[in-house]
């Protein structure tokens, strides 16, 4: 097979904004973690069990939106810049209702969404009313991302890794101003003079006054803030830019995908999604129902992967613009060299964090809590941590490579196997039935990952070994 380009360089100037961008995304909870960490450690359970539902309620609203960048990148391809728009307009009017929607089951579920999986009702009532103020950030998240993969399908993802970055610090401003409860004190050494500033600075008293209240809701109010400026700001970005008019961004043009076609990519990637985050937060559930010490240790964990995991979504991201683009020029070679340049950069990656992660394990569980246990544990397990990365992070640039194509549901059975079938019953099973703990729910990961990544490279290598023919399931 003859190709007719090289795709390191391509991917890289996407994947490396992209990446930027979604390690933005997961630093705002990494910062919401660490905050309450360290000035309200106590409250950590509720915060991992507030952010159990509203990930997959995020993430497969976020998969929804998969069309958006998809189709969008193919509409280049095609000659068709007006289609971009149109993928951007009708994307955000699935990002606003899919955002309320999800907002709605989340609030009015309220506590039943953990008692009904075992939570003991001593976790489930204070970690409610965090999961309640979060869902009210997911509608902003949502037109956030939609705003982005279009920005990335159009190769300017340097505006979204921008914004993202500008609501990271507005995100930690408030944590530091809302997490902290006055009347109580902190014996955090470095908190002291954030607590004097606060007494000290009328402007920041008066913001710390705003939170109804503090702690993990606290910084959940927090979240909620940032994502306002993302939305807004996003948005404003883009009609205000000079290619608005060559997309016809403010244009009511129907020359694109219709909502059909966003869908068909959408939907499959939504209950892919769902399926993925749902089973990592059934998981910590599983982390729940053994011990607070252990749904803490698991939600820093599971932080740290998702860290780490925004780096190979940023190349996943750039192998589906790149591969949708080539399949729109109905270039089949370049569709699978691209494809192929992904994994490999994405295995190198993924091998020198994890190296990062065995040299430093014990440094990175300090950062996160200032709990002396919890940090012990940490550091004797955060090796398989390190050993999930490659098959984690490889098996989503395949996947999404794969929806590039048009081959959009076997990823999500793929996904739902490995995820969803697999996963929960082997962490089940080896952190309850053999009590292994948080390293039987490591182990579960990777055990899934694995299999999830054997199966779409098998999946992958016969796709591109069949003879040049046209999209699977196109419906533009």
């Amino acid at each position: 097979m003859a190709f007719s380009r090289s795709y390191v360089a391509p991917l890289l100037r996407i994947a490396g904004p992209v990446a930027l961008a979604r390690l933005g995304i997961i630093g705002m909870a990494l910062v919401d973690v660490v905050i309450v960490g360290q000035l309200a450690a106590a409250e950590l359970p509720h915060q991992a069990l507030g952010w159990a539902p509203t990930a997959v309620f995020l993430v497969a609203a976020i998969g929804l939106l998969q069309g958006v960048q998809v189709l969008a990148a193919r509409s280049l391809g095609e000659g068709n810049p007006d289609g971009a728009g149109v993928a951007l307009r009708r994307g955000l009017v699935l990002a606003g209702l899919a955002g309320v929607l999800s907002a709605a089951l989340m609030w009015f579920g309220g506590e039943r969404i953990f008692t009904v999986f075992g939570i003991d009702a001593e976790l489930a009532a204070p970690s409610t009313p965090v999961m309640r103020v979060l869902a009210f950030s997911i509608p902003l998240h949502l037109l956030f991302v939609a705003g982005t993969f279009f920005l990335e399908a159009i190769k300017k993802p340097g505006i979204g890794t921008a914004v993202m970055w500008g609501a990271n610090v507005v995100n930690l401003a408030l944590n530091l101003i809302w997490v902290p409860d006055l009347s109580v004190g902190t014996t955090v050494v470095w908190a002291e003079p954030l607590y004097a500033a606060i007494r000290d600075w009328p402007v920041l008293s008066a913001i710390h006054a705003l939170a109804p209240e503090h702690g993990a809701v606290g910084s959940a109010w927090a979240t909620v803030g940032a994502r306002v400026f993302l939305a807004g700001v996003i948005l404003a970005c883009i009609w205000f830019s000079r290619d608005s008019s060559k997309y016809r961004v403010r244009t009511l043009s129907s020359n694109g995908p219709t909502y059909r076609a966003l869908l068909g990519v959408g939907i499959a990637a939504a209950v892919s999604q769902a399926a993925e985050a749902g089973a990592f937060s059934a998981m910590t559930v599983i982390a729940g129902r053994i011990g607070a010490l252990e749904v803490s240790g698991y939600q820093i964990l599971l932080n740290l992967m998702a860290f780490v995991f925004m780096i190979a979504l940023g190349v996943s991201a750039a192998a589906a613009v790149l591969v949708a683009e080539a399949t729109g020029r109905h270039a089949p070679a370049d569709a699978t060299r691209a494809g192929w340049t992904a994994l490999g950069i994405n295995t190198v990656g993924m091998a020198i964090t994890a190296i990062l992660i065995l040299i430093f394990a014990r440094q990175i569980g300090g950062l996160y809590t200032a709990d002396v246990e919890l940090v012990a544990m940490l550091a004797g397990i955060m090796w398989i941590c390190a050993l999930v990365l490659i098959p984690d992070g490889g098996q989503v640039v395949i996947a999404a490579a794969l929806r590039a194509r048009g081959d959009n549901w076997f990823p999500t059975f793929s996904h739902i196997l490995a995820y969803l079938v697999v996963m929960p019953a082997l962490g089940f099973w080896l952190a309850e039935g053999l009590g292994m703990k948080v390293a039987g729910l490591l182990w579960s990961i990777f055990w899934s990952s694995m299999l999830s990544v054997g199966i779409l490279l098998a999946r992958w290598w016969w796709l591109s070994s069949r003879p040049a023919r046209e999209p699977l399931g196109v419906d533009a």
